[in-house]
């Protein structure tokens, strides 16, 4: 059993389709301009590989846009959102109520870019009940020095998915990746105020115990809803 019980996050995309009373979905990721059809998208590129042990997939945020979002978004949920082009975090801005609990997507490895992350400040702020910077598993100290010192997140999910030849790779083969992050964070900021949401090969209670035993506050599932019978009874006991 778990001896502490952490909020659960249902992961984007997941969140889209899922809820439950004892987790909180994050819907999306959304962009602020249409990118496609989302579920054509996971029926041509999703898939399992038995010799990673994990899902690989090669979405690229395919989505009907933040204003059909924030639509389909209820005020409990978390709204996930990526800058696709630089300067589309400002546009956002102007629709998004400033009360609107968000996730950062910031590394998505199937869009085979990065931008700078200097808009973010513009839509952190206390008015959110979650701010959460979702960031890769080859997120460097000083990239979390920079969210965290400087543009001000006291929240961060560790990690998205893992880029490989095949896109992205969900599953065990991010524990590690997390485990490793969440120390730096404990070691690096020593206060209280900076929650971790962990995330990665989550499949039973003692996946979760053993993110919280490293530190973690939170726990995000994903592929685990591939299993709808093991993620109800996760969530339910």
């Amino acid at each position: 059993m778990i001896e502490r019980f952490p909020t659960f996050f249902i992961s984007a995309p997941f969140g889209n389709y899922i809820s439950h009373k004892h987790a909180i979905s994050v819907t999306g990721t959304w962009t602020y301009k249409p990118r496609g059809n989302r579920l054509f998208a996971i029926a041509k590129s999703l898939r399992y590989n038995r010799e990673l042990g994990g899902w690989t997939n090669k979405l690229g945020l395919p989505n009907p846009g933040l204003e059909v979002g924030l639509e389909k978004t209820y005020p409990d949920q978390v709204l996930s959102i990526a800058e696709i082009e630089r300067g589309d975090f400002l546009k956002m801005k102007k629709i998004i109520p400033n009360n609107q609990s968000l996730e950062f997507n910031l590394s998505c490895p199937n869009l085979g870019k990065t931008l700078p992350w200097d808009d973010l400040k513009h839509l952190v702020n206390s008015s959110r009940e979650w701010c959460i910077a979702k960031v890769s598993p080859h997120t460097t100290p000083e990239h979390l020095e920079y969210l965290i010192d400087i543009v001000g997140f006291r929240t961060v999910h560790f990690s998205n998915t893992l880029p490989i030849k095949q896109g992205g790779l969900s599953g065990p083969a991010l524990i590690p990746y997390t485990i490793e992050l969440i120390r730096t964070v404990r070691e690096n900021w020593k206060n209280d105020d900076i929650e971790i949401i962990a995330g990665g090969g989550v499949r039973n209670h003692q996946s979760v115990y053993d993110y919280l035993q490293a530190g973690a506050n939170h726990i995000s599932i994903g592929s685990l809803c591939f299993n709808p019978i093991k993620l109800y009874k996760l969530l339910n006991t």
